[in-house]
């Protein structure tokens, strides 16, 4: 396992975390998580992904880019880490509702399955109401969406 330095890619603090059993093998959830074609599958509003640039050795790990469009947004991320079956970290450009972001999806193998931990660094960006949303009402609720749906797809 590859450790994430977040003080290299984010200032931001740690916003939000989530962390779901999949009663499913590491390497099964992994198969998945690290499909980026295949996150409309599981994560609520992904519409689509473009796989943008392969990083230097053409692969679609560490330094690759990828588009997502999250709803009415195109979601401009880069993989920062990239630790196979471990997990990874990725950064979104800033947008509307947050700037300065990181998001970690980490797989620990458990004796019962895969402990899912998704970790979300970012400032808030707008005003009073739409930083209070986006950090307790919105993201929260898609993360918990995006790993009881992971946990379907794979258990």
């Amino acid at each position: 396992m590859k450790p994430l330095n977040v003080s290299k890619f984010t200032n931001a603090p740690q916003q939000v975390q989530k962390t779901k059993l999949v009663d499913a093998p590491i390497e099964d959830v992994w198969q998945v998580v690290a499909d980026h074609q295949g996150m409309t599958q599981w994560m609520p509003m992904i519409k689509h992904v473009d796989l943008v640039q392969a990083n230097e050795a053409g692969e679609w790990g560490e330094g690759c880019e990828r588009h997502c469009q999250f709803g009415p947004d195109l979601l401009e991320e880069k993989i920062v880490h990239w630790d196979p079956p471990y997990g990874y970290a990725y950064m979104i450009g800033d947008m509307h509702l947050v700037t300065d972001h990181l998001g970690h999806i980490e797989l620990k193998p458990t004796p019962n399955g895969t402990q899912v931990t998704w970790t979300q660094y970012f400032q808030p960006n707008g005003n009073f109401v739409k930083r209070l949303m986006a950090k307790n009402v919105m993201i929260p609720s898609v993360m918990t969406k995006a790993l009881n749906n992971l946990n379907r797809k794979v258990a």
